[in-house]
């Protein structure tokens, strides 16, 4: 830390030009954030002298993003290679990973470092269809010491009056609008009188209406909600994705928070509670918690315009959102209910890029494979055949896989005999069994009901990508029957296919990963008929160990029959 320190404190007190500044910009920013830095803050400081010295503001944020960028940010987790299997496995070194939950190409990786998304609101942004770049933070205009009279000209009348102070200080100046708002001339050095350490403040109501008022309803106008644990970039993730009715946003401290001024439009203290509850509960439930204290209507808020410890404070923006409370909440009924929204295919200019494949002609993400074959002809073997596969990026029956990362959901065996299993198989196909990629969750003698057990394995893949750094592609459950034979299974009353598919689906929704079981041929015909890609294999007449191997597929063409054998503990094509 001291070095990067030792390089910021350098490029802060030097001057440079040309390509010597472009270059030391670069070092500064990769410095500021390995010290910790948010990109904005690196923005301002070291942008602000980059500017100084000459350097165009759209140069200025190209180099930082740069510097911010995920080459920058994380470390790729290095791909496991087959080693001899008499070689001793070495430790797989633990890298972190950045997960995506977007669909690939979708939003570009450096968009979302550089802003400090994370999944919750990227998962905001894609649910409603915001760009990222929307939420591009505007720099402080030329006239940002102007910014308190721009905001008081927006959203009070100017015959009212407002409070304001210099915060840390127990007493308010109370002024007209107008008065303030015509101080053009005088407006900077009256701004500039207000920068203190802790910055200022100013009433978000106005405390006195002009001569036309015929009731309180000044005092109920606005509501303030801000969340300062959350990053900018996120705070700003949320206004935009649930449309709140804002009619202004305001930087709060050098890029770290942001301020909404919300429309509540409110007539008398209780109508303006109602509203506020409503408000407050939704962005509880949406992940966004706003202090209670906030819901006071004579609540300070941040004074744009001054200088808050050396930093601005200042509008990033007027009117976003919702028209009105009442236009708002009709928008909540009707989008936040957590059911599926209708769209358009007009939203799609061109086909969207297919998911990723995970085995070549067979299985994309999303989808679910079924593999069927007589009892005890080595079915559990096979899938755990697929998941070493899919670890590595090798072959599966002749079939190209794409390298991820597994679950394994075992219902049937011990530990020990699912290890040892999978060692055997490893050590046969020259793949090292002890790769991080395969993960593996025991559920034999777990009473969960099908709906049940699709929510643990969401939480645990879920769990895995914000603790462990692991992004679970795709989920192999063996055997499916299992998940019926528990007492809290066997009291439902459904059909058990019918309960089975649920449970696939629902892995599928919260998850987005493929789901690949197996069965015995015709044991769940309702399972094939649903299922996006089916291959089953039957014995061939007359031959022990030789199956002919076929396969349908709703998204790819029809398998050209062939046979493979049996040669434990594999299927060989």
């Amino acid at each position: 830390m001291e070095s990067a320190r030792k390089i910021i404190n350098q490029f802060l007190k030097s001057k440079y030009s040309g390509n010597e500044l472009k270059s030391e910009l670069f070092k500064a920013g990769e410095a500021a954030q390995q010290d910790g830095w948010t990109f904005m803050d690196a923005s301002f400081q070291l942008g602000g002298v980059a500017r100084d010295n000459g350097l165009a503001p759209e140069e200025v944020e190209q180099i930082l993003r740069r510097a911010f960028s995920t080459e920058k940010r994380s470390a790729e987790r290095t791909e496991d290679k087959p080693k001899d299997i008499h070689e001793e496995p070495a430790p797989a070194p633990i890298q972190p990973t950045i997960i995506s939950p977007m669909p690939a190409g979708m939003f570009s990786m450096d968009q979302m470092l550089a802003m400090g998304l994370d999944t919750q609101s990227l998962t905001l942004l894609q649910n409603h269809k915001i760009d990222p770049e929307a939420l591009s933070i505007p720099w402080p205009s030329h006239d940002w010491r102007k910014d308190l009279a721009k905001l008081l000209e927006a959203v009070f009348q100017p015959d009212e009056t407002i409070e304001f102070k210099v915060s840390e200080t127990p007493k308010c100046t109370a002024e007209l609008v107008s008065n303030i708002v015509n101080q053009d001339a005088n407006i900077t050095k009256i701004m500039k009188s207000l920068d203190s350490p802790e910055g200022a403040l100013i009433c978000v109501n106005a405390t006195k209406g002009g001569e036309e008022a015929t009731d309180e309803s000044f005092r109920y106008r606005y509501v303030v909600v801000d969340n300062p644990k959350m990053l900018l970039a996120k705070q700003l993730a949320y206004y935009k994705a649930l449309n709140l009715p804002c009619a202004a946003i305001v930087n709060t401290l050098g890029a770290n928070s942001a301020q909404a001024w919300i429309k509540i439009g409110a007539s008398n203290l209780d109508e303006y509670n109602d509203r506020v509850d409503f408000l407050f509960k939704t962005l509880e439930e949406q992940g966004f918690k706003v202090d209670p204290i906030n819901r006071n209507p004579n609540m300070m808020a941040r004074m744009p315009g001054v200088l808050r410890g050396g930093k601005q404070q200042y509008l990033i923006g007027l009117e976003q959102g919702a028209k009105n409370f009442q236009e708002w909440r009709e928008w909540v009924e009707y989008s936040l209910d957590g059911k599926p929204l209708v769209e358009l295919a007009s939203d799609s200019e061109e086909a969207p890029k297919k998911d990723a494949s995970i085995i070549e002609n067979m299985l994309r993400t999303g989808e679910f494979f079924l593999f069927t074959a007589p009892p005890k002809s080595g079915k559990s073997f096979a899938l755990m055949d697929l998941g070493l596969s899919i670890c590595y990026g090798e072959d599966w029956f002749g079939n190209t896989t794409s390298s991820n990362d597994v679950l394994f959901i075992n219902f049937e065996l011990t530990k020990s005999v699912f290890l040892n299993r999978l060692h055997l198989l490893g050590g046969i196909r020259g793949l090292n069994a002890s790769t991080p990629k395969f993960g593996f969750l025991n559920l034999r003698g777990t009473a969960l009901s099908p709906i049940e057990t699709a929510q643990l394995i969401a939480k645990r893949i879920e769990g895995a990508k914000k603790m462990e750094n692991h992004d679970y592609r795709i989920v192999i459950i063996d055997p499916i029957s299992a998940v019926l034979h528990n007492p809290k299974s066997m009291r439902l009353t459904g059909a058990p296919h019918q309960m089975l598919m649920q449970m696939i689906d629902t892995i599928i929704a919260l998850t987005g990963c493929a789901v690949v079981t197996a069965c015995n041929n015709d044991e769940y015909p309702y399972l094939c008929n649903r299922a996006d890609s089916v291959m089953s294999l039957t014995p061939v007449e007359g031959s022990l160990d030789l199956y002919q191997i076929n396969g349908n597929f709703r998204e790819f063409p029809k398998m050209i029959a062939r046979e493979c054998s049996w040669i434990y503990p594999r299927f060989i094509v």
